[in-house]
């Protein structure tokens, strides 16, 4: 049986349609914008560092430990960017240490008052290529940047981390047990009777 002239013509006409609206639905899709990075001043008695690390797929699932002069500040994780307020000096920036990481290079700073600073977490994975298993070497970096290539390198890739360390309020009301919150406490052994 044959298919009349003009019910073929329709169906390749809905079929081309069909796969411009496609076509054009997932160009809307794609288009990223990127929203300029604005970093927030650093008041006069402070020196402001943002730390961040570049959406990178090697170690993308690690990460590792911020430790500024000997105290734990912060998880730095991939696609993150974190502000730390300090006071004016030299601060020591390190990694927490872990067995899993074979390099962890630390970042001694000197930092004024009322300045802003950068630092990128740089990581790589190198598979050695041997007869036997060798765990995967993992590597971090700290990395000073000047203030034109952060602002950059931060608009493409972090999520600014409004909940860091530094800027936690220590009497958070959310970080506080409410009496009417479930505990483990307030509960009984059901086969203690």
């Amino acid at each position: 049986m044959k298919m009349p002239v003009i019910n073929l013509a329709l169906t390749n006409m809905n079929s081309k349609i069909l796969i411009i609206l496609c076509w054009l639905q997932l160009a809307a899709c794609s288009t990223n914008t990127v929203i300029p990075f604005t970093p927030v001043a650093a008041r006069p008695d402070q020196a402001v560092v943002y730390i961040y690390r570049p959406t990178e797929m090697a170690n993308a699932l690690y990460s590792p430990g911020l430790i500024v002069d000997d105290e734990f500040k912060l998880y730095l994780k991939n696609s993150v960017n974190n502000r730390l307020s300090l006071t004016p000096g030299e601060h020591l920036f390190a990694f927490q240490a872990e067995k899993k990481y074979s390099s962890l290079t630390p970042l001694a700073l000197t930092l004024n008052a009322g300045t802003i600073s950068y630092i990128r977490v740089t990581t790589s994975l190198k598979v050695k290529n041997t007869g036997s298993y060798e765990p995967y070497t993992r590597s971090f970096k700290f990395t000073p940047v000047e203030e034109p290539l952060a602002l950059i390198e931060i608009s493409q890739c972090c999520v600014d981390d409004s909940m860091g360390a530094s800027d936690k309020n220590e009497s958070d009301p959310a970080a506080t047990k409410s009496s009417e919150e479930f505990s483990v406490d307030k509960t009984q052994n059901p086969f203690s009777h």
